[in-house]
């Protein structure tokens, strides 16, 4: 997250215009989704309250920054990108409820921790349904590696803004920052994969963005 410093306000701004321009488009998205199934408010909440748990797991690196675990493949791939913006919108701004930053930045981190993370796994998603239709290559690829190329595109995205902002020196941030993204991405790439074999294996219903006649009846 961007902490609370000086900074060009061309970069709050930038960030403010993009997260509305977002969530004008996510509401587009929910509406096209409840055009053909009810809202899973019950799995919504629950899949909110876990990252928001998440979330606040954090382990310090540079004075104001910390690395976390993030649920966006996840959160993406079983409830698809428009409805996977709302639990993590929620864990972003419970963050900001219990431990303050500076709400100057709160567009620029909706885009960075929200937005372009949900981007990337979709991207990943997309190349995973290239592949051959096998419930094992959804499940390894589609989460446990996707996952963790998820997380550490995040976290490098948001050392190359930290950097560019000018708030810290390059040199630090591949040591005391980027890096360390590494073992966020193993941690990640875990616990998607577990919970992922899980829900496809007992509901595999629940998972908006597996397609059970491809991967099960036609494999």
């Amino acid at each position: 997250m961007i902490p609370a410093v000086q900074a060009d306000p061309l970069w709050p701004v930038l960030g403010l215009g993009l997260a509305l321009l977002g969530y004008v488009q996510t509401w587009q998205g929910v509406r096209q989704v409840l055009s053909h199934k009810a809202m899973p408010w019950g799995a919504l909440l629950i899949a909110s309250a876990a990252l928001m748990v998440l979330w606040h797991i954090r382990a310090g690196t540079m004075p104001g920054l910390s690395l976390h675990l993030l649920g966006a493949m996840l959160c993406t791939l079983v409830f698809g990108p428009a409805l996977a913006v709302i639990p993590l919108s929620l864990a972003l701004l419970s963050v900001y409820l219990l431990a303050p930053g500076d709400i100057f930045y709160l567009g620029l981190n909706i885009c960075l921790l929200v937005f372009w993370p949900i981007l990337i796994s979709v991207f990943f998603n997309r190349l995973v349904a290239k592949l051959p239709a096998n419930i094992f290559v959804f499940i390894f690829a589609g989460g446990f590696f996707s996952s963790a190329g998820v997380v550490l595109l995040t976290g490098w995205t948001l050392a190359a803004v930290l950097w560019l902002m000018q708030i810290y020196p390059w040199s630090g941030m591949l040591e005391d920052f980027a890096a360390y993204w590494l073992l966020v991405a193993f941690s990640e790439a875990w616990l998607t994969g577990m919970l992922l074999t899980v829900l496809v294996v007992y509901r595999p219903e629940r998972v908006a963005m597996f397609d059970a006649v491809r991967y099960i009846d036609q494999a």
